[in-house]
């Protein structure tokens, strides 16, 4: 296993917004894929462990700074260092997840788009991203990933259907955008902006003019959305970044009471 850093020359911002950083992220899901354990995107640079031997991390290491070099000329090769032990490993699961809170970022750790916290409690769902750090560290435990972004309490529950009904478009929709990697505003024809727009459709419970204002769409495609078949990955993805959400907003209140 090898921990790779990119950063920027000048320590430039990479990543300097919403729109960027999630493109950035699904740019990359080809090359991380299923060898990848952890990553973080910040806003000058970017950590990511992968489950490989020193040869292959150094050509992912090449194929990752092509990929963005693109977006982002400004870039510097990769600086690469074994990952030690199971000790270390472990170290670098805390380490990835406290990058925005470390890098006083104004976002809470849960909730940061270039953080791979989300994949791994499954508030979000990046089709061709599958994170090994489970059976890596078989014993790791969706509360102690909770607790390093400094939240409490156990696994997290999908919030369920009936509960939706007391939600609005907006919220249902940002929450749908970022559990699904894109936007936050869902326009384009991208697959992964049709796949967000359709599963939105399937999980707001409001009338399809509600949904036509909210995508910027006529009813009659709003309806059309509806009818789309969605995959239960993504509609669970959504429900749990909700979930995600409702958490942190309780424990705020908690916390100025």
């Amino acid at each position: 296993m090898h921990h790779l850093t990119f950063a920027s020359d000048g320590r430039l911002a990479l990543f300097p917004d919403e729109t960027v950083r999630r493109t950035a992220l699904r740019s990359l899901v080809p090359l991380l894929a299923d060898r990848a354990l952890l990553f973080c995107l910040v806003d000058d640079h970017l950590h990511v462990v992968m489950n490989q031997d020193r040869p292959d991390a150094g050509r992912s290491a090449r194929a990752i700074l092509l990929r963005l070099r693109s977006p982002v000329p400004a870039l510097s090769p990769a600086y690469i260092r074994p990952v030690e032990n199971r000790s270390h490993l472990q170290w670098l699961v805390r380490y990835c997840i406290e990058q925005p809170r470390k890098h006083g970022l104004e976002c809470h750790p849960a909730l940061w788009s270039g953080s791979c916290f989300p994949d791994l409690v499954g508030a979000r769902w990046l089709p061709g991203l599958s994170l090994g750090i489970r059976a890596a560290l078989p014993r790791l435990k969706t509360r102690e990933l909770m607790a390093m972004a400094g939240m409490t309490g156990h696994e997290l529950v999908p919030v369920p259907e009936e509960e939706l009904l007391g939600l609005g478009a907006r919220e249902i929709l940002d929450a749908t955008a970022a559990a699904l990697g894109v936007g936050p505003v869902l326009s384009g024809n991208e697959p992964a902006v049709a796949r967000a727009r359709a599963v939105f459709a399937h999980l707001c419970p409001q009338p399809a003019s509600t949904l036509a204002w909210a995508l910027g769409v006529t009813p009659q495609a709003a309806r059309r959305l509806r009818a789309r078949p969605v995959e239960a990955e993504a509609i669970k993805a959504v429900r749990l970044r909700l979930a995600l959400e409702r958490r942190l907003a309780e424990g705020l209140v908690a916390g100025s009471s």
